[in-house]
């Protein structure tokens, strides 16, 4: 009789063990598809930015619309030590591209929770020229990096707005990549155009936006 009981107590607790495996895989898998549909998609040109608001180096709000009314060359970085990079893209475009270009740029990358958005706008501050504080945006939480698609990486991201903040070229990589060459001609055709048609994102290899 006990061995009949301990055999019914041993397979209770496979069922309850079975049973909570499964719910875990369950969980597990429903994480990973909220992950995967709040996760947006990298903007393709002739497509419009998503929607966002943040605050600049000066802790001033800011909204996406902003972008709207110029050919823009915005640059998007999803690491903190990919400050020198994005840099060189802003030297670089001071001999490339004609003044009339509004430059911006997003710093979107995670930091610890300890780590005041003040203690990040002052570091980010001392790398990023005056001039430029009130057009390079912070987001300390990577919510903005998500929202395009952008994966975590040092290198940054360039993308190229024509006057009604349509996407005309998009670039993973540094200023003097082969690649950047697409963000070049477009802010030298027409400063940035007005559409998006002829103007590609590469489909493979380095430099792709995915």
């Amino acid at each position: 009789m006990r061995r009949q009981v301990g055999r019914a107590e041993a397979g209770g607790v496979l069922a309850v063990r079975g049973a909570t495996a499964r719910g875990l895989k369950a969980l597990v898998l429903a994480v990973a598809l909220l992950a995967v549909t709040t996760a947006g998609a990298v903007p393709r040109p002739g497509e419009l930015l998503p929607e966002f608001s943040t605050r600049d180096l000066l802790d001033r709000p800011h909204q996406s619309r902003e972008l709207v009314g110029r050919p823009t060359l915005l640059v998007v970085i999803t690491d903190k030590d990919g400050g020198d990079e994005m840099r060189r893209w802003f030297d670089t475009a001071e001999t490339r591209v004609p003044e009339s270009v509004h430059r911006a740029s997003i710093l979107t990358f995670k930091v610890p929770f300890f780590v005041s958005a003040g203690t990040v706008r002052g570091k980010a501050r001392e790398k990023v020229p005056r001039a430029f504080w009130t057009d390079t945006w912070l987001d300390k939480n990577g919510a903005m990096g998500k929202s395009l698609g952008l994966a975590t990486s040092r290198t940054p991201y360039a993308f190229v707005l024509d006057a009604r903040g349509r996407v005309v070229a998009a670039v993973h990589g540094t200023a003097d990549a082969r690649e950047a060459q697409a963000v070049w001609d477009a802010l030298t055709r027409g400063s940035g155009g007005q559409g998006g048609s002829g103007t590609n994102v590469p489909s493979s290899g380095a430099g792709t936006v995915r």
